[in-house]
């Protein structure tokens, strides 16, 4: 079982939490709202969606880190990054805003652009 005196699991923790916060600022959803278990209203489950892709895309998280870090399954890990992707590929606009934020995310966290 997983512990957070793991100094792995804290590092995950701690990444998840900054892009939740990061994407909570951006698109104006409080940060409990994207903890919750359940869906919540649309623009709050597409803020949740947009932290889980910058999170793996950043920081590298497994499918089964993302879950744990946002309490969904594997599957809706999935679900969100590929919708993500899908959503970037179809607007250039969605896209840029995204390498922007994958930046602040990036120097956030104390890593090279």
């Amino acid at each position: 079982m997983h512990s957070i005196q793991d100094p792995a699991v804290f590092l995950t923790t701690q990444r998840a939490s900054l892009a939740r916060f990061m994407v909570a600022q951006m698109y104006g959803v409080p940060v409990d709202e994207l903890r919750k278990p359940t869906r919540g209203r649309p623009h709050v489950a597409r803020a949740r969606q947009i932290a889980i892709h910058l999170a793996r895309l950043v920081f590298g998280m497994s499918h089964k880190q993302l879950a744990r870090e946002f309490g969904r399954d594997r599957s809706t890990i999935h679900h969100a990054c590929y919708l993500i992707a899908q959503m970037r590929e179809d607007s250039g606009e969605f896209d840029a805003t995204l390498r922007w934020m994958e930046g602040l995310l990036r120097r956030a966290a104390g890593q090279q652009p």
